[in-house]
């Protein structure tokens, strides 16, 4: 294989590690709600509703700050010739493989010392988080098909062009 070929190759991996560092942030931002606005009081039944919207907005909200910043950095060559940037690739392996661990565990701790959960329905708990984790996936998804339908009408217009 040619010097690209690697290249491109460590590009593909580079990117399934990015998308796996911020979507880990984002959940660490999403649970950081929860435990916020449960330590404030707000109920479980309140939270199955309010949750999968602050998620959604948060993961809405860093996709476009992504997107805009994508196309302030990008350039007509793209990614394929330029180095690969080494330092970015150890953090964000970092940050995908020990930031969801922690916040499950920051989570938990949580839970056991909180006089929310404790005095409130157990079924009220497993409800909210369903919705929450329902939340997360869905806006994962969402995402994801979002960003499809914007680079594939982007590709098919400079598809037209050339």
């Amino acid at each position: 294989m040619r010097k690209e070929n690697y290249l491109f190759v460590l590009w593909i991996i580079f990117g399934f590690v990015f998308i796996q560092a911020i979507d880990s942030i984002l959940q660490f931002i999403t649970y950081t709600f929860y435990i916020g606005l449960s330590a404030i009081g707000i109920s479980f039944k309140n939270l199955t509703i309010l949750i999968p919207i602050l998620t959604f907005g948060t993961y809405l909200f860093a996709t476009m700050l992504l997107v805009k910043r994508i196309k302030i950095k990008s350039d007509i060559d793209g990614i394929y010739f330029k180095d690969f940037h080494r330092n970015n690739f150890i953090i964000f392996i970092i940050i995908a493989i020990f930031l969801s661990p922690i916040t499950y565990k920051l989570s938990g701790l949580y839970l056991e010392h909180s006089d929310a959960i404790q005095n409130s329905n157990n079924s009220d708990f497993i409800s909210f988080y369903g919705w929450m984790t329902f939340g997360i996936n869905t806006s994962k998804w969402l995402i994801l098909i979002y960003l499809g339908f914007i680079y594939l009408n982007k590709y098919n217009r400079r598809k037209q062009e050339n």
